[in-house]
């Protein structure tokens, strides 16, 4: 508790230079979104704003505020979802393990700071897919619904988690968390921008943010700059190895940067992508198995694997998207320490560990740009990804019921 308390306030005091020293970032976007919102103007074309209209409605009466009470305000807030993902977290893994609680936490710093000083939305949709993951594993699937739907419609980043609710039968679940994003995309909104409006500019985003992904897998507007070493999704990551990508940052000035090892066309390394893709939802599928899992360990390893699928199929992953590594990393923490209640091969504990040690390596790859480059952050989370696999393969199979054999006598008494 007071380390927690010396971080919060050393990172409180940074807060405050970057406000003296105007350095807003995003927080001064979503202020300029939401007094947009209550002045009745445009949303359309705005360079750093690729949300629907439903994050701007939702903002909007925080920027009611002046704008040092919003910046403190916007700031106060992250630090309490921050806080509550941890709570999420330790729910859902259910361990005694102390571990579980500060180590995950501590991996993940970082990119929590990160969300902070940038003014960021992630660890809102981190704690709302958390306690999508809460209400599911208490078997309330029309409310695990709300959440997830309301993420999707602040930020379509999470919606590919749809089809984790479909390959496990959560119809309930799905039905709700479509009708709540249909409601907040095209609902929420239209008594304060107008339903006319609201749709011509959900359709504008969609156009702007949505299509290019789906028709060329491409990260919207964003061009050149999804390929910066700071982007860890395996869609830039294997641009920048597989094609001859310069991964440097324009605005830093660091010099051209180039990671590659092949010279690939487009098509080609696409089909790469497509293909390591495939990879990922097989292994997903080999090592959960169709059935649902009653056990509650397991599920948290499903969750978990899900959070990780999800941050690297997304067209974008910037460093500050890996705080929702905060669960599978609890899961493997809670795996390892649970030597005696999880049985486990001692090469897949083996496995737990050295993943989690990687995790800590790619934090301290943070300074390096050719190290992000490579996909520091992108490869330790697929070795996290293969070691929680192991794991859930085995505890499937140790928790499937095999029959006992047929006692001869009983087979004579028939």
């Amino acid at each position: 508790m007071l380390a927690a308390t010396a971080v919060c306030g050393l990172v409180t005091v940074a807060m405050v230079g970057k406000f003296l020293h105007h350095d807003y970032k995003d927080a001064e976007v979503w202020y300029d979104v939401g007094r947009r919102v209550l002045e009745g103007r445009s949303l359309l074309r705005l360079q750093h704003y690729r949300y629907p209209p439903t994050f701007a409605v939702l903002v909007a009466p925080l920027c009611l505020l002046p704008w040092p009470a919003f910046f403190f305000t916007w700031y106060a807030l992250n630090v309490a979802l921050f806080v509550q993902c941890v709570r999420f977290t330790t729910r859902l893994v259910a361990s005694a393990d102390p571990r579980v609680l500060w180590l995950p936490a501590l991996l993940v710093l970082l990119y929590a700071v990160d969300n902070l000083f940038l003014g960021q939305t992630n660890l809102l949709m981190t704690a709302l897919l958390y306690w999508t993951m809460v209400e599911l594993a208490r078997g309330r699937e029309w409310a695990a619904g709300v959440p997830l739907g309301a993420s999707i419609a602040m930020k379509v980043f999470t919606f590919p988690w749809v089809a984790y609710l479909a390959y496990r039968g959560r119809w309930r679940a799905l039905t709700s968390t479509l009708a709540v994003c249909a409601f907040c995309l095209l609902v929420l909104p239209a008594p304060v921008r107008g339903f006319g409006r609201n749709l011509f500019e959900v359709k504008d985003w969609g156009k702007r943010v949505v299509a290019p992904y789906l028709d060329r897998g491409e990260a919207g507007d964003w061009g050149q700059h999804a390929l910066d070493f700071g982007n860890q999704s395996l869609q830039a990551v294997l641009h920048r190895l597989l094609t001859r990508t310069d991964a440097s940052v324009a605005a830093r000035h660091t010099g051209a940067i180039y990671v590659n090892v092949a010279t690939l066309t487009e098509s080609q390394v696409n089909r790469v992508l497509v293909a390591a893709m495939a990879v990922l939802v097989a292994v997903f599928a080999g090592a959960c198995g169709w059935r649902r899992p009653r056990d509650r360990r397991q599920q948290a390893v499903e969750f978990g694997m899900s959070v990780i699928v999800l941050m690297l199929i997304s067209a974008l992953a910037w460093t500050y998207f890996f705080v929702m590594l905060l669960l599978p990393i609890a899961v493997a923490v809670a795996l390892v320490g649970a030597r005696h209640a999880v049985p486990l091969y001692a090469s897949t504990r083996r496995a737990l560990i050295w993943a989690l040690w990687v995790q800590g390596l790619a934090v301290l790859s943070l300074g390096s740009a050719h190290a992000r480059a490579v996909g520091s952050l992108c490869w330790a989370a697929v070795l996290l990804y293969a070691a929680l696999a192991l794991a859930c393969r085995e505890m499937r199979r140790a928790a499937s019921p095999v029959a006992p054999p047929e006692r001869p006598e009983s087979a004579a008494g028939r």
